[in-house]
């Protein structure tokens, strides 16, 4: 019986670890050792050990999302529970069974069989023993997962507060439940509290699983969201994620929801430095790898969804951008219902789409959804009803409602700071401000523009630090309002020191220089400057070609307007030379369209949407998509 309690005690470090093949393993070797038990006397413990194997193995199979393999083992270790008419037995197959349905994204059904385990365990020994820990923490997740936060502290809380007694503060549990909490937190947008949870569960699961752990890596991987979502440090997002998927590979292989997630973890960090190539790609092979996997997780599918859309927004491109937000609000409403922050939240983004595509009446519909999804759910004074005001507000100042977006920034404004009292140094307060100060853009206002800008980038100094891409962004967009005052002089300063930050950046900051060296351009030219012009415009080359590649029209107009300052300087020869460049790209272009190489089905809406497909695509990768165009091999070499 000790080999068998040896073997089997291995294969519980092995699942902590996160080597679920080696902890199986380890689970049937013990499993065949108990079968081979002949000795009558020991029937009740030959029992026991056959049922806590059975459960073991379910588990295994459940962290590599096989629900087929995972329901018949637990099946088995169910029936030996019953017929040891063990009541805490059978609670704990109910527990799995929820983890199983929590795998499948059967939310409703797992919190029943959740509901019935508490009841049993609670019948037997009461609620207050690991049991019921195990229960409340699995509930806590399905409510994260549905986004009712305040029932997922409470259940979180419960869980942490019982093992803390039972276990003490250095238990695998322990780093367990801090991990989740920090979820919670990231939930919440309280990355500072986030970050502190998650350092608590590293420190503990560096001393109980060591360092090549799985554990491990997820907690890499969640620091890294905070760092690339909320904080902006995309090169430190992506360095934790990196770290986060060797660990990985190492441990479960490419096809796995843990490598999925890290993909689309780093996509996001891309997404933030406006690296759509790098987005799609990652965002790609994290959708191929769900495709893969016997059991989907559908909730990721929609936030890869949510994350094509942003990209799509970025360069432009509306209609798809709506496409894939309808898809990721289908897939929500079909898990959560539309009574849900998730959903709000996707309606927010529709009716920014629809406002930045000129039609305000429908992006008025989509931010008033949002809006009232919100106010069933949450208190009116709730920070998530300030968040669509927010997104009102912005509608209203795309379709040039100023006095209305004023209105509505003030009472979000004042939502806020009800919330966070006399700490104004938020990043929700510093987004308000820029807000604010996009308003008084439109109108012109120029010195309310600048405070209100001013007082968001003071904001994220004191949170990220002076040397973040978000904080050169706003630069850059004061930079902007000066340049449209024609107030040059300022505006070059500010592009300046926009210019600055980005050379103390890790990131991929090239979108940031072109557009600086752009306006550079226009500047030097309107200030008879032609040298200076002649330099910016030469640097707004290059970092074009590094964003947006070599055939385009807009490089065509770049290398034109190059072509004029170098004749303004006699400088003849550079001119020509010049000039055939010009030709040359407006030359591609033409081959371009007369060649077709890139076909749609009914218009433009799908030309940036076929570069993601070769004729190696999955069909089935195609239908999730929803691709309805194609493009020639040669022309797709993406994925």
């Amino acid at each position: 019986m000790k080999n068998i309690q040896g073997i089997y005690r291995k294969g519980q470090r092995e699942y902590q670890r996160g080597y679920y093949q080696n902890a199986r393993n380890s689970f049937q070797q013990a499993m065949q050792l108990t079968n081979e038990i002949t000795n009558k006397n020991m029937g009740s413990i030959r029992q026991e050990f056959q049922y806590d194997l059975n459960l073991s193995i379910s588990m295994t199979y459940c962290c590599q999302r096989d629900s087929t393999q995972a329901i018949q083992y637990c099946d088995q270790a169910n029936d030996i529970a019953y017929q040891m008419s063990d009541k805490i037995r059978i609670a704990r197959c109910h527990h799995q069974y929820a983890e199983i349905k929590i795998m499948q994204n059967v939310f409703n059904k797992a919190k029943l069989d959740l509901e019935k385990s508490l009841e049993l365990i609670s019948q037997t020994v009461g609620d207050d023993n690991i049991n019921a820990a195990d229960i409340y923490r699995s509930m806590a997740k399905i409510y994260l997962y549905r986004m009712e936060l305040p029932q997922a502290k409470e259940m979180f809380d419960k869980s942490l507060k019982i093992r803390q007694r039972v276990l003490g503060d250095k238990d695998f549990k322990i780093a367990e439940i801090y991990h989740d909490i920090g979820d919670w937190y990231s939930s919440e947008r309280m990355f500072n509290d986030a970050l502190a949870m998650y350092e608590k569960s590293l420190k503990i699961l560096l001393i109980t699983v060591g360092k090549k752990s799985l554990s491990v890596a997820k907690i890499y991987c969640s620091i890294g969201w905070i760092y690339g979502y909320y904080l902006r440090r995309c090169y430190d997002a992506r360095d934790m994620c990196e770290k986060a998927l060797k660990l990985e590979l190492d441990i479960v292989g490419e096809n796995s929801i843990e490598v999925a997630h890290t993909y689309y973890c780093m996509a996001y960090a891309y997404h933030k430095e406006h690296d759509v190539n790098h987005c799609h790609l990652l965002c790609m092979k994290a959708i191929k790898i769900h495709l893969n996997l016997q059991t989907r997780c559908y909730l990721s599918i929609a936030n890869a969804y949510i994350l094509f859309g942003h990209c799509y927004h970025d360069q432009e491109n509306y209609v798809i951008t709506r496409k894939m937000y309808e898809k990721a609000l289908r897939i929500k409403c079909n898990l959560f219902g539309e009574a849900n922050l998730s959903t709000a939240e996707i309606y927010d983004y529709l009716a920014l789409n629809e406002a930045y595509n000129l039609d305000y009446l429908n992006s008025m519909t989509m931010a008033n959804k949002a809006m009232k999804v919100r106010q069933d759910i949450v208190d009116k004074n709730s920070k998530y009803i300030a968040y669509s005001q927010m997104t009102l507000c912005e509608c209203y100042r795309l379709a040039t409602c100023t006095w209305q977006a004023r209105q509505v920034y003030e009472r979000a404004f004042k939502i806020l700071q009800e919330i966070d009292g006399d700490n104004t140094n938020t990043l929700d307060i510093a987004d308000l401000h820029s807000a604010f100060g996009h308003v008084y853009n439109h109108q012109f206002n120029l010195s309310d523009d600048m405070d209100c800008m001013t007082k968001c980038i003071d904001i994220y100094k004191k949170i990220v630090g002076e040397n973040n891409i978000k904080v050169a962004e706003d630069i850059r967009f004061m930079a902007d309002s000066y340049y449209r005052g024609r107030q040059y002089d300022e505006a070059i300063d500010y592009y300046q020191k926009a210019l600055n930050i980005t050379m103390h950046l890790k990131e991929d900051t090239n979108l940031i220089r072109f557009n600086v060296y752009s306006k550079l351009t226009e500047i030097y030219v309107k200030q008879n400057r032609s040298i200076d012009a002649i330099s910016a415009c030469e640097k707004c080359l290059h970092y074009h070609l590094l964003v947006y590649g070599e055939i385009s029209e807009y490089r065509a107009c770049l290398y034109d307007r190059l072509e004029k300052l170098y004749k303004e300087t006699n400088n003849h020869n550079l001119a020509d030379k010049t000039k055939i460049l010009a030709k040359n790209v407006r030359r591609g272009l033409r081959r371009c369209h007369r060649g077709k190489e890139i076909l749609l089905d009914e218009s433009e809406e799908g030309a940036r949407f076929a570069i993601l497909f070769s004729d190696e695509t999955t069909k089935e990768v195609k239908e999730i998509l929803g691709a309805k165009c194609w493009a020639p091999k040669n022309v797709l070499s993406v994925i």
